[in-house]
């Protein structure tokens, strides 16, 4: 039997010129292309085993049976094994951020395995293939072959006609060019077994492939040309499938948006360029990934040791950037993350705290998320968790503290204090999960879902009547600067048809440094409406009397620190003793927060404080509660055992 094997040498040249152009590009990125790479390689191989073969079936008798039988199995057992790859490549196209899954891949493989162990028995059996005295020839069991490339065809086929696969028309119609190119040559193969095809059959689907492989434009970012994000998240994914650790280097270019302002998005878009492709020239491109923005990440293997990569970043880092004739300088902080503890989306957020934390280190800085970082950054994502569900549930716990009036010797007002709930870490300080909603943005939502608690409270017990004259709620930081605060706050008001003297905003000092302008336009939007303010946390900070000035508050509230601290050094006193002098002077109304004790209560009344704030009188409670003070006796009992007067 005398093989045509001019189609294999023309198929294997073809193949190799269009290896030297692949290897001269960039390599593509993703699990698809990896399959490729698995199904060039193999169809390379193949057609080598095909023409040794051929060339020792031809001279028979020149060769011992026992090399004949050898290379006749190895490349019968490689025709098995093209097709699982061909079959995994059309459902990487379904499946294009996920491996095949190891129990999928073994089913999917078994015909494959059967078909091979079939060929490699036949050297003892003749079920595939045997030689006699006459040559080579066809095994009765030989059709399993074909049988074989039959199954992984038809699921091809099976997998582009299912509707619900997420696969795009020109997917479709490439499978299907696919399946025509790989069964056309094996049919005519089939009827003329002395017209060798197969080869060409399967290095044009390796063609197609290549052709159409859009993996370069899916991974690659457009601005930089470091793979994207979409690239990191499955170089992740790869990395756990082999259970393979990695350390992350998340790099974050500090004050990137001055090179924006400076040299135009072009000009940003080139200094990102240049970065990224020094990082690539260092590292291998595979491990340099554009994570968002001005954010860039490098994964390594653990076994890398992070002060000699941190070396090699910094080194890059401070390179002179030459931009439009200037000199550039950047510095980036860089946070270190080790996915060994995470899993995939545990892994992104630990990547982001890293960058977060680095930052607030200051510029250049390194932070590395060790175990302790990790239980930090695992009670704030329970925090952010409780805040969401808060939210969804449209509601907040509020808590109430009661603010007892010197003059009256009663309770007049209260303020309301938002209250966190957190599985696992009980409930949190409004000083961490405000900030945390203030970095998240569901500050506004929470401060709109307070204040609707607090106008339901006031509405339902009717507070006006048990001699409460209004209730504080705190505006947030973020709250101040948005420009459509003014109606959502009047809006909520009207909602619950209540007076809007009953609301009394409380702003923080650093509220008032941070957005003056719009604060003082908003301020006078709600002061028409008969809302008071009182400025929060006074003596916090470095305290400016010209808020006091330029804005219309009504009541200052000293912080307790600066209460404390007056019962603790005689200057301290006097500073306090001055400060209320200055504020009755321009007619402010005075709250004194941390009152703890009676001494604090008799001094503070005496120093003609207005109003006391503070545990002597109550904790926070729930409103049930604070209702419970208003209406027993309870104020009555702490005057009479220690009077103020």
């Amino acid at each position: 039997m005398i093989y045509n094997i001019d189609f294999e040498i023309a198929s294997l040249a073809f193949l190799l010129v269009l290896s030297i152009i692949y290897l001269s590009r960039k390599n593509d990125f993703g699990t698809h292309t990896r399959i490729i790479h698995y199904y060039w390689i193999s169809t390379i191989l193949s057609i080598c085993l095909n023409i040794l073969t051929c060339y020792t079936i031809a001279e028979y008798e020149s060769f011992p049976l026992g090399i004949n039988y050898f290379l006749n199995a190895a490349y019968l057992s490689s025709q098995c094994i093209l097709p699982v790859f061909f079959g995994a490549y059309v459902y990487s196209l379904v499946e294009t951020t996920t491996h095949l899954k190891k129990q999928t891949l073994i089913l999917f493989s078994i015909p494959s395995f059967i078909a091979n162990l079939l060929t490699i028995s036949s050297v003892r059996t003749g079920a595939v293939f045997y030689f006699d005295a006459t040559g080579y020839h066809h095994g009765p069991l030989f059709l399993c072959l074909y049988i074989n490339i039959a199954f992984y065809v038809i699921s091809a086929l099976g997998v582009a006609l299912y509707p619900k696969n997420n696969l795009h028309k020109k997917q479709r119609i490439m499978i299907f060019a696919l399946v025509l190119l790989a069964i056309l040559p094996i049919m005519v193969q089939f009827f003329l077994p002395t017209c060798l095809l197969t080869g060409l059959g399967t290095t044009l689907t390796v063609f197609i492939m290549v052709l159409t492989n859009d993996s370069m434009i899916t991974f690659k970012d457009a601005t930089t040309g470091a793979l994207n994000r979409e690239a990191f998240l499955m170089c992740i994914h790869n990395y756990t499938e082999d259970r393979i650790p990695v350390q992350i280097y998340a790099i974050a270019l500090d004050n990137f948006k001055i090179v924006n302002e400076m040299y135009g998005m072009e000009g940003g878009n080139l200094l990102m360029q240049m970065l990224a492709t020094e990082l690539q020239n260092e590292y291998d491109e595979s491990q340099v990934f554009r994570f968002s923005g001005d954010i860039f990440t490098i994964v390594l293997e653990e076994k890398s040791e992070s002060i000699k990569e941190l070396a090699r970043i910094n080194r890059i880092l401070n390179s002179t950037w030459h931009l439009n004739d200037s000199d550039v300088h950047l510095t980036a902080c860089i946070g270190l993350t080790h996915s060994i503890d995470y899993k995939d989306s545990g892994l992104l957020e630990a990547i982001e705290y890293s960058v977060t934390c680095a930052k607030e280190l200051g510029k250049g800085r390194f932070f590395e998320v060790n175990e302790a970082a990790a239980k930090a950054m695992e009670r704030r994502s329970a925090i952010e968790q409780a805040i969401m569900e808060n939210i969804a549930a449209n509601t907040f716990e509020v808590h109430y503290q009661p603010i007892f009036d010197t003059q009256a010797m009663r309770f007049h007002s209260m303020e309301a204090l938002a209250r966190l709930h957190v599985d696992g870490f009980g409930y949190v300080s409004p000083e961490e999960f405000i900030k945390i909603a203030e970095n998240n943005g569901t500050i506004l939502k929470i401060g709109l879902l307070v204040l609707e608690e607090v106008c339901r409270f006031i509405k339902e017990y009717n507070l006006k009547e048990r001699g409460i004259d209004y209730v504080e709620v705190n505006l947030s930081v973020v709250q101040c600067t948005q420009e459509g605060i003014v109606q959502d706050i009047l809006s909520v008001i009207e909602k619950y048809q209540i007076p809007p003297s009953m609301i009394n905003l409380e702003i923080t000092e650093s509220a008032t440094a941070s957005s003056q302008k719009v604060l003082i336009r908003n301020m006078a939007r709600m002061a028409l409406s008969d809302l008071t303010f009182s400025l929060d946390d006074y003596g916090s900070g470095y305290s400016n009397v010209n808020y006091l000035v330029d804005l219309p508050f009504s009541i200052v509230k000293l912080d307790k620190y600066i209460v404390w601290a007056a019962f603790e050094k005689i200057t301290s006193r006097k500073i306090l003793e001055n400060t209320v002098t200055m504020f009755k002077y321009i007619n402010l109304k005075i709250v004194a927060e941390g009152v703890e004790d009676i001494n604090m209560a008799k001094n503070l009344t005496r120093m003609g404080i207005d109003y006391l704030q503070g545990y002597y009188f109550s904790r926070p409670v729930p409103k049930e509660k604070v209702i419970q003070l208003l209406d027993s006796n309870y104020l009555d009992t702490i005057l009479e055992k220690n009077p103020l007067e």
